[in-house]
């Protein structure tokens, strides 16, 4: 979250002390795979993962998600669904691979799909975004209620001084209510307490769409001294760069 990767790699060898192999390669690929080898972290994930046996259901579903955003970091976007269907059929409740499979149905503009996967799922914030998201795209008359329900919740955290969830917010902003300007100041202030590949992608969007590139330096700086080798970044990043000129 911090883009400390140093430390971050420095607590996976604890891990690696306790003799939980599997937990030790999830933590160092995840490692890897945002700075410069995902393609040696989906490997040795996947390897691990097929090689243990009696793993749970929950932890089978965080490493399957992991191999998907692995696969989608190499711009494999086939694989990725084939892991991410089949951490949806063991069946558990895991609203880390909801929210990064319905990006990715997002992504690839199958709105519909979303709305069939997320619609009992409006207690959760940031998977009633995706529902809004891809209910504006299919023209659902479900989105003005959803809208303000985001809104008001929203609004409640500010009140509460609660910033954890600014990088949503600032999605909403600028996908849901078109406020550009108020989207680029709460992804540039969500940066500052977290630095995920998803932090980095609102940001150069906001950027983006708020004509303002010198607004995205701190993630550009990140996408560069990271090495990460994400195709969605890259592509978020030479808009900026060509707009500069």
């Amino acid at each position: 979250m911090q883009a400390d990767y140093a430390g971050a790699a420095s607590a996976c060898e604890a891990l690696r002390e306790t003799g939980q192999t599997l937990d030790w390669v999830g933590c160092k690929t995840s490692v890897d795979a945002v700075t410069g080898r995902a393609g040696s972290a989906y490997a040795q994930l996947s390897e691990s993962l097929a090689r243990t046996r009696g793993v749970g259901a929950g932890t089978k579903v965080w490493m399957l998600t992991r191999l998907a955003e692995f696969s989608l970091v190499l711009d494999q976007p086939d694989r990725a669904e084939g892991h991410f269907k089949e951490a949806l059929a063991l069946g558990v409740n895991d609203q880390f691979l909801l929210v990064a499979y319905a990006d990715f149905l997002l992504d690839r503009g199958r709105a519909a799909d979303v709305v069939a996967l997320l619609g009992g799922w409006t207690h959760s914030d940031p998977l009633l975004l995706r529902l809004a998201l891809a209910e504006q795209a299919t023209r659902s008359p479900a989105l003005d209620n959803h809208v303000r329900t985001l809104k008001a919740r929203f609004d409640a955290a500010a009140r509460r001084g609660d910033k954890l969830q600014q990088q949503e917010e600032a999605r909403f902003q600028l996908h849901l209510l078109g406020d550009k300007a108020r989207a680029l100041a709460l992804a540039r202030e969500n940066w500052t307490l977290q630095r995920e590949p998803r932090d980095a992608r609102v940001l150069l969007e906001a950027a983006i769409a708020a004509n303002d590139p010198a607004a995205a330096r701190p993630a550009l700086e990140w996408l560069a001294r990271t090495g990460s080798e994400d195709p969605r970044l890259r592509r978020l990043a030479a808009q900026l760069e060509a707009a500069r000129r």
